[in-house]
Protein backbone atom coordinates (compact mmCIF):
# COMPACT_ATOMS: atom_id res chain seq x y z
CA UNK A 1 0.00 0.00 0.00
CA UNK A 2 1.21 3.75 -0.74
CA UNK A 3 2.87 5.62 2.07
CA UNK A 4 3.98 2.18 4.26
CA UNK A 5 7.20 0.65 4.88
CA UNK A 6 7.80 -2.77 3.93
CA UNK A 7 10.82 -4.60 5.99
CA UNK A 8 12.87 -6.18 3.16
CA UNK A 9 16.14 -6.35 4.73
CA UNK A 10 15.41 -10.89 4.97
CA UNK A 11 14.27 -10.54 1.09
CA UNK A 12 17.47 -8.82 -0.20
CA UNK A 13 19.83 -10.87 2.05
CA UNK A 14 20.49 -8.57 4.72
CA UNK A 15 18.79 -9.82 7.88
CA UNK A 16 21.60 -12.26 8.96
CA UNK A 17 24.63 -9.69 9.18
CA UNK A 18 24.44 -7.42 12.62
CA UNK A 19 27.45 -4.94 13.34
CA UNK A 20 28.43 -1.59 15.29
CA UNK A 21 27.30 0.66 12.02
CA UNK A 22 28.32 4.32 12.34
CA UNK A 23 28.19 5.56 8.97
CA UNK A 24 26.38 4.84 5.86
CA UNK A 25 26.09 5.45 1.81
CA UNK A 26 25.34 4.76 -1.91
CA UNK A 27 27.79 4.63 -4.49
CA UNK A 28 27.21 2.41 -8.42
CA UNK A 29 31.03 0.47 -7.52
CA UNK A 30 30.49 -1.69 -9.71
CA UNK A 31 29.25 0.37 -12.56
CA UNK A 32 25.70 -1.99 -13.17
CA UNK A 33 24.35 1.02 -12.56
CA UNK A 34 22.68 0.00 -9.10
CA UNK A 35 23.74 1.22 -6.48
CA UNK A 36 25.69 -0.43 -4.06
CA UNK A 37 25.72 0.55 -0.18
CA UNK A 38 29.12 0.75 1.99
CA UNK A 39 28.76 1.27 5.86
CA UNK A 40 31.51 2.13 8.20
CA UNK A 41 31.94 -0.24 11.51
CA UNK A 42 34.15 -0.73 14.46
CA UNK A 43 36.75 -2.64 12.47
CA UNK A 44 38.90 -5.60 12.85
CA UNK A 45 42.02 -4.29 15.37
CA UNK A 46 40.73 -4.19 18.67
CA UNK A 47 39.64 -6.05 21.51
CA UNK A 48 36.03 -7.32 20.67
CA UNK A 49 36.16 -10.52 19.10
CA UNK A 50 33.44 -12.68 17.69
CA UNK A 51 32.56 -15.74 15.11
CA UNK A 52 29.40 -16.56 13.60
CA UNK A 53 28.71 -19.40 15.92
CA UNK A 54 29.09 -16.75 18.69
CA UNK A 55 27.94 -13.03 18.01
CA UNK A 56 29.00 -10.05 20.40
CA UNK A 57 26.34 -9.62 22.55
CA UNK A 58 24.97 -6.40 25.00
CA UNK A 59 22.50 -7.04 27.68
CA UNK A 60 20.52 -3.85 29.25
CA UNK A 61 18.43 -3.56 32.36
CA UNK A 62 18.45 -1.48 35.47
CA UNK A 63 20.04 -4.43 37.00
CA UNK A 64 21.06 -2.76 40.50
CA UNK A 65 17.40 -1.34 40.45
CA UNK A 66 18.73 2.46 40.94
CA UNK A 67 16.83 3.72 38.19
CA UNK A 68 19.58 3.71 35.70
CA UNK A 69 19.74 1.82 32.73
CA UNK A 70 23.15 -0.29 32.88
CA UNK A 71 24.54 -2.10 30.16
CA UNK A 72 26.79 -5.54 29.82
CA UNK A 73 28.72 -6.30 27.00
CA UNK A 74 29.66 -9.99 26.26
CA UNK A 75 31.14 -12.34 24.35
CA UNK A 76 32.27 -15.96 23.76
CA UNK A 77 35.35 -17.27 25.29
CA UNK A 78 36.42 -20.47 23.58
CA UNK A 79 38.47 -21.49 26.44
CA UNK A 80 35.85 -21.76 28.98
CA UNK A 81 33.19 -22.67 26.15
CA UNK A 82 30.86 -20.00 27.64
CA UNK A 83 29.46 -16.76 27.12
CA UNK A 84 31.71 -14.05 29.68
CA UNK A 85 31.57 -9.96 30.49
CA UNK A 86 33.83 -8.24 28.49
CA UNK A 87 34.75 -6.01 31.61
CA UNK A 88 37.01 -7.06 34.37
CA UNK A 89 35.51 -7.34 38.05
CA UNK A 90 37.09 -3.72 39.44
CA UNK A 91 34.80 -2.07 36.28
CA UNK A 92 31.63 -4.44 36.33
CA UNK A 93 31.28 -4.24 40.56
CA UNK A 94 31.67 -0.27 40.94
CA UNK A 95 29.11 -0.29 38.26
CA UNK A 96 26.66 -2.51 39.53
CA UNK A 97 27.80 -3.15 43.34
CA UNK A 98 25.74 -6.61 43.89
CA UNK A 99 28.15 -8.33 41.93
CA UNK A 100 30.07 -8.50 45.12
CA UNK A 101 28.08 -10.12 47.09
CA UNK A 102 28.11 -13.18 43.82
CA UNK A 103 31.78 -12.97 43.73
CA UNK A 104 34.30 -13.23 46.73
CA UNK A 105 37.27 -12.83 44.40
CA UNK A 106 38.94 -11.96 40.98
CA UNK A 107 40.03 -15.34 40.75
CA UNK A 108 36.31 -16.32 41.56
CA UNK A 109 34.76 -13.68 38.90
CA UNK A 110 37.88 -14.31 36.44
CA UNK A 111 36.47 -18.50 36.25
CA UNK A 112 33.16 -17.83 36.40
CA UNK A 113 30.86 -17.12 33.28
CA UNK A 114 28.34 -14.54 32.34
CA UNK A 115 25.12 -16.65 33.95
CA UNK A 116 27.65 -17.24 37.40
CA UNK A 117 28.54 -13.60 37.64
CA UNK A 118 24.92 -12.15 36.69
CA UNK A 119 22.52 -14.55 38.17
CA UNK A 120 19.10 -14.28 37.58
CA UNK A 121 19.40 -10.48 36.77
CA UNK A 122 20.06 -11.68 33.20
CA UNK A 123 17.03 -13.67 32.88
CA UNK A 124 15.03 -10.29 32.32
CA UNK A 125 17.17 -8.38 30.51
CA UNK A 126 17.03 -7.29 27.04
CA UNK A 127 20.04 -7.84 24.68
CA UNK A 128 21.46 -7.00 21.23
CA UNK A 129 24.03 -8.84 18.66
CA UNK A 130 26.43 -8.44 16.13
CA UNK A 131 27.88 -10.78 13.76
CA UNK A 132 30.54 -8.61 12.02
CA UNK A 133 32.28 -5.73 12.82
CA UNK A 134 34.02 -4.81 9.34
CA UNK A 135 33.65 -2.17 7.31
CA UNK A 136 31.71 -3.79 4.20
CA UNK A 137 30.43 -3.39 0.68
CA UNK A 138 26.73 -4.36 -0.37
CA UNK A 139 26.68 -5.03 -3.90
CA UNK A 140 23.34 -4.58 -5.05
CA UNK A 141 22.27 -7.23 -7.45
CA UNK A 142 19.10 -6.33 -8.11
CA UNK A 143 17.04 -9.44 -6.25
CA UNK A 144 19.47 -9.70 -3.13
CA UNK A 145 22.86 -7.84 -2.59
CA UNK A 146 26.50 -9.38 -2.36
CA UNK A 147 28.07 -8.93 0.66
CA UNK A 148 31.90 -8.30 1.44
CA UNK A 149 34.81 -6.59 3.32
CA UNK A 150 36.38 -3.79 2.50
CA UNK A 151 40.46 -4.19 1.93
CA UNK A 152 42.34 -4.89 5.02
CA UNK A 153 44.11 -1.53 5.30
CA UNK A 154 40.35 0.01 6.38
CA UNK A 155 39.50 -2.58 8.60
CA UNK A 156 42.81 -1.48 10.85
CA UNK A 157 40.24 1.30 12.48
CA UNK A 158 36.51 2.09 13.55
CA UNK A 159 35.66 4.42 10.52
CA UNK A 160 32.97 6.83 10.64
CA UNK A 161 32.50 9.36 7.58
CA UNK A 162 31.82 7.10 4.35
CA UNK A 163 31.98 8.94 0.89
CA UNK A 164 32.24 8.16 -2.63
CA UNK A 165 33.26 10.15 -5.50
CA UNK A 166 35.48 9.68 -8.31
CA UNK A 167 38.80 11.46 -6.68
CA UNK A 168 41.27 11.18 -9.15
CA UNK A 169 38.87 11.67 -12.22
CA UNK A 170 39.27 8.41 -14.34
CA UNK A 171 35.94 7.64 -14.65
CA UNK A 172 35.61 5.05 -11.50
CA UNK A 173 34.79 6.07 -8.22
CA UNK A 174 36.63 5.38 -4.98
CA UNK A 175 35.49 5.76 -1.18
CA UNK A 176 37.38 7.80 2.01
CA UNK A 177 36.78 6.80 5.03
CA UNK A 178 37.40 9.16 8.32
CA UNK A 179 39.19 7.13 10.88
CA UNK A 180 39.76 6.87 14.87
CA UNK A 181 38.19 6.39 18.15
CA UNK A 182 39.76 7.35 21.44
CA UNK A 183 37.27 7.46 23.81
CA UNK A 184 37.79 3.90 25.40
CA UNK A 185 37.29 2.46 28.64
CA UNK A 186 40.72 3.02 30.82
CA UNK A 187 42.18 -0.73 30.53
CA UNK A 188 41.41 -0.46 26.55
CA UNK A 189 44.06 1.14 24.39
CA UNK A 190 42.52 3.74 21.70
CA UNK A 191 41.66 3.05 18.25
CA UNK A 192 44.24 4.86 16.25
CA UNK A 193 45.05 2.24 13.75
CA UNK A 194 43.75 4.89 10.29
CA UNK A 195 44.79 8.46 9.29
CA UNK A 196 41.93 8.78 6.43
CA UNK A 197 42.13 6.33 3.72
CA UNK A 198 41.13 6.46 0.26
CA UNK A 199 39.93 3.36 -1.23
CA UNK A 200 40.44 3.40 -5.29
CA UNK A 201 37.95 2.04 -7.64
CA UNK A 202 38.54 0.00 -10.52
CA UNK A 203 34.93 -0.11 -11.61
CA UNK A 204 34.52 -3.73 -10.98
CA UNK A 205 33.66 -3.35 -7.36
CA UNK A 206 37.20 -4.30 -6.27
CA UNK A 207 39.27 -1.51 -3.89
CA UNK A 208 42.68 -0.42 -3.23
CA UNK A 209 43.78 0.69 -0.59
CA UNK A 210 46.02 4.19 -1.34
CA UNK A 211 48.47 5.44 1.51
CA UNK A 212 48.71 8.76 2.97
CA UNK A 213 52.14 9.32 1.45
CA UNK A 214 50.71 9.11 -2.00
CA UNK A 215 47.03 10.40 -1.41
CA UNK A 216 48.05 12.81 0.62
CA UNK A 217 45.52 12.40 3.20
CA UNK A 218 47.64 11.99 6.89
CA UNK A 219 44.80 12.77 9.73
CA UNK A 220 46.07 11.61 12.93
CA UNK A 221 43.04 12.69 15.49
CA UNK A 222 40.10 10.90 15.62
CA UNK A 223 38.38 11.59 12.69
CA UNK A 224 34.24 12.73 12.13
CA UNK A 225 31.97 13.85 9.69
CA UNK A 226 33.31 14.42 6.12
CA UNK A 227 31.64 16.21 2.89
CA UNK A 228 32.96 16.37 -0.42
CA UNK A 229 32.49 19.46 -2.52
CA UNK A 230 34.38 21.06 -5.77
CA UNK A 231 34.42 24.24 -3.22
CA UNK A 232 36.72 25.84 -6.21
CA UNK A 233 35.08 25.13 -9.10
CA UNK A 234 38.19 23.31 -11.04
CA UNK A 235 36.49 20.17 -11.64
CA UNK A 236 38.07 17.76 -9.05
CA UNK A 237 36.62 16.70 -5.65
CA UNK A 238 37.79 18.50 -2.62
CA UNK A 239 37.92 17.00 0.98
CA UNK A 240 36.54 18.22 4.36
CA UNK A 241 37.24 16.25 7.24
CA UNK A 242 36.37 17.16 10.85
CA UNK A 243 38.16 16.07 13.66
CA UNK A 244 36.73 15.39 17.41
CA UNK A 245 38.76 17.97 19.29
CA UNK A 246 41.11 18.99 16.93
CA UNK A 247 41.13 21.49 13.98
CA UNK A 248 38.76 20.38 10.30
CA UNK A 249 41.12 19.78 7.74
CA UNK A 250 40.22 20.56 3.97
CA UNK A 251 42.23 18.68 1.34
CA UNK A 252 42.22 20.49 -1.98
CA UNK A 253 42.27 18.38 -4.89
CA UNK A 254 45.68 19.39 -7.17
CA UNK A 255 45.66 16.02 -9.20
CA UNK A 256 42.95 14.65 -10.48
CA UNK A 257 41.89 15.03 -14.29
CA UNK A 258 39.22 17.76 -13.98
CA UNK A 259 35.61 16.34 -14.97
CA UNK A 260 31.89 17.44 -15.60
CA UNK A 261 29.83 19.28 -13.19
CA UNK A 262 26.58 18.73 -12.62
CA UNK A 263 24.03 20.82 -10.92
CA UNK A 264 20.45 19.21 -11.04
CA UNK A 265 17.47 22.16 -10.92
CA UNK A 266 14.91 20.19 -9.46
CA UNK A 267 11.01 21.10 -8.38
CA UNK A 268 10.34 24.52 -6.19
CA UNK A 269 9.63 21.59 -2.96
CA UNK A 270 13.22 20.03 -3.89
CA UNK A 271 15.58 22.34 -5.51
CA UNK A 272 18.68 20.39 -5.38
CA UNK A 273 16.84 17.41 -6.95
CA UNK A 274 17.65 14.88 -3.89
CA UNK A 275 17.33 11.37 -4.78
CA UNK A 276 17.94 11.67 -8.29
CA UNK A 277 20.40 8.66 -9.69
CA UNK A 278 22.40 10.58 -12.49
CA UNK A 279 24.79 8.51 -15.07
CA UNK A 280 26.89 9.67 -18.19
CA UNK A 281 26.56 7.88 -21.51
CA UNK A 282 29.52 7.17 -23.26
CA UNK A 283 30.06 5.92 -27.39
CA UNK A 284 30.64 2.30 -25.79
CA UNK A 285 29.37 2.42 -22.58
CA UNK A 286 27.88 4.29 -19.71
CA UNK A 287 29.56 5.58 -16.67
CA UNK A 288 28.79 4.76 -12.86
CA UNK A 289 25.34 6.29 -11.32
CA UNK A 290 26.02 9.00 -8.65
CA UNK A 291 23.12 9.77 -5.91
CA UNK A 292 22.21 13.20 -4.83
CA UNK A 293 22.32 13.16 -1.11
CA UNK A 294 20.88 15.01 1.70
CA UNK A 295 22.65 14.07 4.40
CA UNK A 296 25.79 11.26 3.80
CA UNK A 297 28.52 9.25 5.84
CA UNK A 298 28.08 10.51 9.31
CA UNK A 299 26.39 14.01 9.86
CA UNK A 300 27.49 15.83 7.11
CA UNK A 301 26.08 16.36 3.61
CA UNK A 302 27.85 16.01 0.32
CA UNK A 303 27.88 19.02 -2.14
CA UNK A 304 24.36 18.11 -4.32
CA UNK A 305 26.93 19.74 -7.39
CA UNK A 306 28.03 16.47 -8.59
CA UNK A 307 31.28 15.74 -10.51
CA UNK A 308 31.90 13.49 -13.09
CA UNK A 309 35.16 12.04 -13.86
CA UNK A 310 35.59 11.57 -17.82
CA UNK A 311 37.95 9.48 -19.24
CA UNK A 312 36.22 10.13 -22.65
CA UNK A 313 34.37 12.57 -23.98
CA UNK A 314 30.02 11.58 -23.07
CA UNK A 315 27.67 11.54 -25.44
CA UNK A 316 24.51 12.15 -23.19
CA UNK A 317 23.43 12.60 -19.71
CA UNK A 318 20.69 10.24 -18.02
CA UNK A 319 19.11 11.41 -14.60
CA UNK A 320 16.11 9.76 -12.97
CA UNK A 321 14.47 12.00 -11.02
CA UNK A 322 12.78 11.90 -8.14
CA UNK A 323 9.24 10.00 -8.48
CA UNK A 324 10.65 8.23 -11.12
CA UNK A 325 10.63 9.96 -14.47
CA UNK A 326 13.73 9.60 -16.70
CA UNK A 327 15.26 12.09 -18.74
CA UNK A 328 18.31 11.83 -21.50
CA UNK A 329 20.06 14.34 -23.20
CA UNK A 330 22.67 15.31 -25.52
CA UNK A 331 25.66 16.65 -24.20
CA UNK A 332 27.66 20.01 -25.58
CA UNK A 333 31.01 19.08 -26.36
CA UNK A 334 33.45 20.53 -24.41
CA UNK A 335 31.23 21.36 -21.30
CA UNK A 336 32.54 21.04 -18.25
CA UNK A 337 30.04 23.31 -15.72
CA UNK A 338 25.96 22.35 -16.46
CA UNK A 339 22.82 22.34 -15.40
CA UNK A 340 19.86 20.23 -15.99
CA UNK A 341 16.24 20.68 -15.34
CA UNK A 342 13.86 18.24 -14.88
CA UNK A 343 12.85 18.71 -18.58
CA UNK A 344 16.05 17.39 -19.63
CA UNK A 345 17.64 20.54 -20.62
CA UNK A 346 20.83 21.11 -20.44
CA UNK A 347 22.39 24.62 -19.55
CA UNK A 348 26.24 25.37 -19.67
CA UNK A 349 27.39 27.38 -16.34
CA UNK A 350 29.80 30.30 -16.96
Amino acid sequence: MSGQFVDATEQFGLSDIRGWWNGITTGDLDEDGKLDIIATNWGLNSKYHYNQDHPLKIYYDDFDNNGVLDIVEAHYDPHQKSVVPERGFSCMSRAMPFIKSKMASFEQYGGANLDERMGSDLKYADSLWANTLAHTIFLNRGEKFEISELPAESQFSPAFAVLVADYNGDGHDDIFLSQNFFATQPETPRNDGGRGLWLKGNGTGDLESVPGQLSGIKIYGEQRGAAISDYNKDGRIDLAVSQNGAQTKLYKNVLAKPGLRIRLLGPDKNPTAVGAVVQLIFDNKIGPAKQVHAGSGYWSQDSPVLVFGIPEQPQKIKIRWPGGKISESQLPVGANDISVNTEGQVLINH
